[in-house]
C-alpha cells in the first residue's frame, strides 16, 4: 500500500480532481500503477520466540517505448524455526530457504492500463507458479477507476524426508484460480473511496504433510475451498497540516464448493473474519514523513478444527459429517491479532553534493518497526524493515 494522499505537492492535489485519481491508481494496489524508473532494495527481519525470518528484496522497474513498462523482483526468505518437519525425533531447529522471482509487463493507453505478470516461488518441499493479469480503466472525466485482476496458479507439495531426494514421492498438487473487481471514486480533491470483491478457488491438497492431529495421524483438509473477501477503503488528505488518513475494512468468508452430498450437506469451512486498519501519514518536514499503522483482525474457526491441546476428546465430540477431516492448525482456529507499526520515509536530497553520500541523494530511505500480537501459540513478533528506492 502506497503513501495515499500523504501529499508531496498539496497545492496541486487540492487544485485538480485528476490528481486524486492518480494517487488512487498508484496506491491502492488493486492493479499495478504506472511505472517509474527505479531500483528498490529492502530488507525485513521478523522475530518471534520460536521463529526468525530474514527477507532481502530487490525490485527494478523500467519504462519502455510505446507505452510499455517492465517490473521484476527477486526475494529470499531465510526462515529459522523449531519444527517436527525437520526430523523424526521431535521439534528441532532447522533453516528453510524460499526463493521467489517475478516479472510483470504493463501497457498504457490514454485511459486504460493492462498488465501481465508471472511469479515463481520454490522451497525444499513446495514449488509454486502464479500467472496474473490486471487492468485499470479511468472513468468519468478522470474522477473514478475500475480495476480488475484475474489469474491462476499451480503448487506442488512434497514431504521433506531426511536422507531422501529433494522431492520424494508422493508429490501432491493444488490448483487455484482467482479474480477481483474494484471501483474507486474521487469524492473531492482530498477524499477518495473504493470498494471491491475478490474470490479465489482452491482445488487439491490444502493441508500440511507434517502437522499431526493426535491419534488420527497427519491432518486431513477438505480438497476444495472458495475464499471470498469484500473490502471498503477510504483516503483523506488535509493540505493545511500535511496529514493523510487511510481507513480499510475487509470482511472474509469461505465456502466448500463441492457437491452438497459431501459432509452431509454441512460446510466444513465456514470461516469468517473481520479486518480493520487505520493508517495516518504526517509530513514532518519537506523531506521527512511519518506513517503510523494500526490493524485489528478477528477470525472464527473452521468447522472441522479441533483443539487437542485444550480438549483431548474434541475429535470424538464433533459432528459426524466431519469424521473424515480434522486439523489442529492454529491458522484455522479462532484467532485475533493486533498490529502496530511506525514507519519513516526520508528523501535524501540534503545529501546532494556531499562526498560519497551524494550518490544516494536522489533516493528515498524507509525505516519501520512493528509489533504483532496474536492469540495463537505463535505468540507476539517484532518486525523490522529497512529500504531504499532510487529513480534512474
Amino acid at each position: 500500500m502506497g503513501r495515499v494522499l500523504s501529499g508531496r505537492d498539496p497545492s496541486s492535489l487540492a487544485g485538480r480532481v485528476s490528481a486524486g485519481v492518480a494517487v488512487l491508481v498508484a496506491a491502492w494496489g488493486v492493479a499495478p500503477a504506472l511505472a517509474d524508473n527505479h531500483v528498490t532494495l529492502r530488507g525485513q527481519y521478523y522475530r518471534e520466540p520460536s521463529t526468525r525470518v530474514v527477507q532481502p528484496v530487490v525490485e527494478i522497474e523500467k519504462d519502455l517505448p510505446a507505452g510499455f513498462d517492465v517490473n521484476t523482483h527477486v526475494l529470499l526468505d531465510a526462515i529459522t524455526s523449531a519444527s517436527a518437519a525437520s526430523g523424526p525425533s521431535g521439534d528441532t531447529i532447522f533453516t528453510e530457504v524460499r526463493d521467489e522471482a517475478g516479472v510483470r509487463v504493463g501497457k498504457n493507453w490514454q485511459r486504460l492500463r493492462l498488465t501481465l505478470g508471472y511469479t515463481y516461488s520454490a522451497e525444499s518441499d513446495y514449488w509454486s507458479h502464479i500467472l496474473v493479469a490486471g487492468g485499470v480503466l479511468r472513468l468519468w472525466g478522470d474522477s473514478a477507476t475500475l480495476s480488475f485482476s484475474v489469474g491462476g496458479g499451480h503448487d506442488t507439495i512434497s514431504k521433506r524426508v531426511q536422507g531422501a531426494s529433494p522431492r520424494p514421492p508422493p508429490e501432491l498438487s493444488m490448483w487455484q484460480g482467482f479474480a477481483g473487481l474494484w471501483y474507486g471514486q474521487v469524492l473531492s480533491p482530498t477524499l477518495v473511496v473504493q470498494g471491491g470483491y475478490e474470490a479465489a478457488l482452491l482445488d487439491g491438497y490444502l493441508g500440511s504433510p507434517y502437522r499431526p492431529v493426535g491419534p488420527q495421524g497427519v491432518e486431513v483438509i477438505p480438497s476444495r475451498r472458495l475464499r471470498n473477501a469484500v473490502g471498503l477503503r477510504g483516503a483523506m488528505y488535509l493540505p493545511e497540516s500535511g496529514t493523510g488518513f487511510q481507513l480499510h475494512y475487509r470482511y472474509y468468508f469461505d465456502l466448500y464448493p463441492g457437491p452438497s452430498s459431501d459432509y452431509a450437506g454441512q460446510d466444513p469451512w465456514h470461516i469468517t473474519s473481520h479486518t480493520v486498519e487505520l493508517r495516518v501519514f504526517q509530513r514532518l518536514t519537506a523531506e521527512l514523513e511519518l506513517r503510523l499503522t494500526g490493524r485489528y483482525y478477528s477470525q472464527g474457526a473452521a468447522a472441522f478444527w479441533c483443539d487437542l491441546a485444550q480438549n483431548a476428546s474434541c475429535l470424538s465430540g464433533r459432528s459426524a459429517a466431519f469424521t473424515s477431516v480434522y486439523t489442529s492448525d492454529p491458522k484455522l482456529s479462532p484467532v485475533s491479532t493486533k498490529y502496530l507499526e511506525g514507519k519513516l520515509y526520508w528523501d535524501a536530497v540534503r545529501w546532494r553534493g556531499v562526498d560519497f553520500f551524494g550518490w544516494f541523494s536522489a533516493g528515498t530511505f524507509e525505516l519501520s518497526y512493528g509489533y504483532y500480537w496474536q492469540s495463537t501459540s505463535y505468540e507476539g513478533a517484532h518486525i523490522l524493515q529497512v529500504g531504499y528506492t532510487i529513480p534512474y
